[in-house]
């Protein structure tokens, strides 16, 4: 059986881990830098889904002492809950690990905010000497919030690395990105590392003992999968009853559902709270993510009919979340899609633009020797039909259709704009936080219906069949 130390430095952890990867599993041909933040964004879903789901599950303040104390809960159920959520934490913890070391990342803290011994790292030091070292980093997690908040903090840091993987093959070491994107890599990597301990710590989570013991069952529960790692078989069985819905040959939209499905249409189910649609939206997210974190970064993935079924159940799912979330602020998702095209019809000129994808905040161009593409206007968007259209319209001016063949592309963007969402709520409310948040929203819907384009989804209809 592999063993594992009983109480390992994060250096001896990095190590047994790749062990037991390259080795114990033979899994080494799918350590790719994307394989794992997929795999990664998969287990924060799962996890998000065993934070959201255990309303008891919140921090008390006790009276007895002026630290805030956590994981002791009220009911018989408590050991369950925290098991499970530890069990994902484990998970997650684990794909950190194997990304940084793809990556070539040494999780280190920086010199500058070391008050002592300034060469030391993570690496070197004991895992219970982190939770004295990792305060001297920048994070979100405090005192004062509670464990739904402090999850949606380690979302949002791992969003900021999505934006950097999104159009791109990854290579190991991240030796063909320019250095300056090497170091902005680098650095979240090591916030989100951070944040995923700290976390830990408050909650006083053995994370070094519950990833040995994940380990040891996935030995066990994949011990016919050695040489071999697929979901496929897994997606089948969980979603085979789901009905699924096709575009026509031609890619045109024929039903009427699809026709007159709204962006503004009335939501129903207004009850959770705004951190539980969070969740739900990190959950779906998570979701979309398994299903492709072990394929090729190719032209074009295969979906194959069970993933179908899946995809049409979590982006419908999405969609109506993304409603909900406008609707309680007041926002007309509608106007604000429409404004958002326009908007980015600015930032990415089609002279500019054309064949190539660079973010615009990473270019040099001065706007106002090229007010061309200001004539021109996209069509009013007011219902799924539209938003599909007008998206369509947008990607072929620019020739951007070869980086949205790739349904992995399109989750990792769409899984940066869900953490751009999350930070307009973790971080202080911006005095114009209305419409950034309608800007957000738009661009998350903006990325869903590339993927039920990429995935050959009749996405009103499907919404007509969960939402009606």
């Amino acid at each position: 059986m592999f063993r594992f130390s009983v109480n390992p430095t994060v250096e001896k952890l990095r190590v047994e881990q790749k062990e037991f990867i390259y080795q114990k599993m033979n899994w080494g041909p799918w350590q790719t830098p994307r394989n794992l933040f997929l795999a990664l964004v998969g287990e924060l879903g799962e996890l998000s889904d065993d934070v959201a789901s255990n309303e008891q599950y919140t921090i008390h303040e006790n009276e007895n002492s002026d630290k805030v104390k956590s994981g002791q809960l009220e009911t018989a159920t408590d050991s369950v809950a925290v098991e499970k959520v530890l069990s994902e934490l484990a998970d997650v913890f684990s794909y950190l690990i194997c990304l940084a070391q793809e990556c070539q990342v040494n999780i280190a803290i920086p010199d500058s905010q070391r008050k002592d011994e300034p060469t030391s790292s993570f690496s070197e030091i004991s895992w219970n000497e982190i939770e004295v070292t990792a305060f001297y980093q920048t994070v979100r997690i405090s005192e004062k919030t509670g464990i739904i908040r402090d999850f949606l903090s380690i979302c949002f840091s791992a969003s900021r690395v999505a934006d950097h993987f999104q159009w791109i093959i990854i290579e190991k070491g991240l030796k063909n990105l320019p250095k300056n994107k090497q170091e902005i890599i680098d650095k979240y990597i090591k916030e989100l590392f951070c944040q995923v301990v700290i976390f830990a710590s408050k909650y006083e989570y053995d994370l070094p003992k519950f990833l040995k013991e994940k380990n040891t069952l996935i030995a066990e529960k994949y011990c016919l999968s050695v040489g071999k790692l697929t979901k496929d078989d897994v997606i089948t069985c969980r979603y085979s009853h789901l009905p699924s819905f096709h575009l026509t040959m031609s890619g045109n939209h024929s039903t009427k559902n699809d026709e007159s499905y709204q962006l503004d249409k009335s939501v129903k189910n207004l009850k959770l709270s705004i951190d539980q649609l969070l969740c739900k939206l990190m959950k779906s997210v998570g979701l979309v993510a398994e299903s492709f974190q072990w394929k090729t970064d190719g032209a074009e993935a295969v979906i194959t009919k069970s993933m179908h079924a899946h995809m049409c159940n979590q982006l419908s799912t999405i969609t109506n979340l993304i409603q909900t979330l406008a609707q309680l602020h007041n926002i007309s998702l509608a106007e604000s899609f429409n404004k958002k095209m326009n908007k980015n019809r600015d930032k990415y000129p089609l002279s500019d633009s054309k064949g190539t994808f660079i973010k615009y905040n990473e270019k040099e161009v001065n706007m106002k020797n090229d007010d061309s593409h200001l004539n021109y206007k996209y069509p009013s968007v007011n219902t799924l039909a539209d938003a599909t259209t007008a998206m369509q319209l947008f990607v072929d001016e620019r020739d951007w259709n070869k980086y949205h063949k790739n349904p992995r592309n399109l989750t990792i963007a769409l899984f940066g704009e869900i953490g751009e969402v999350i930070e307009l709520f973790v971080e202080k409310r911006k005095s114009d936080f209305t419409d950034c948040l309608g800007d957000e929203l738009s661009d998350c819907l903006a990325y869903t219906v590339r993927l039920v384009k990429c995935c050959d989804i009749d996405l009103s209809a499907a919404m007509v069949h969960y939402f009606p």
